[in-house]
């Protein structure tokens, strides 16, 4: 097992189960219904981009499970979900803060990083 494995799965937890509490109090349920779900990635290199790609799979099933699917008739409930879904996954990939995960991440939501160009003059 890896530092990066070991030093970050607890967070990863956590932040899957806090996306389960943002669900269920959005949904209206109570505590007692959360769905916790638990992301293993000590079988992956998440350095390589394989493994990240895998892991971010793993989150994005993790997400789907926690915040659940919504009626396509329904459009708020929808869009909660989609919400809850987005929020799940963004904050496990912070969470585990690998450069390869945050990339495979950026590259499936389209989202353009920041960058700073510093130039010797």
């Amino acid at each position: 097992m890896n530092n990066i494995t070991h030093n970050t799965r607890k967070p990863l937890r956590m932040v899957l189960a806090a996306a389960a509490v943002f669900a269920a109090f959005a949904a209206g349920a109570h505590a007692d219904d959360v769905l916790n779900v638990h992301v293993k990635y000590g079988d992956l290199n998440v350095g390589t981009q394989a493994g990240a790609t895998v892991l971010y799979q793993r989150i994005r099933q993790a997400a789907d499970q926690v915040c659940g699917k919504a009626d396509v008739r329904d459009l708020a409930g929808a869009a909660r979900v989609q919400a809850c879904t987005g929020q799940a996954i963004a904050a496990a990939v912070a969470a585990v803060g690998v450069p390869t995960l945050t990339a495979v991440y950026d590259a499936k939501t389209g989202v353009n990083p920041n960058r700073i160009n510093v130039a010797a003059r």
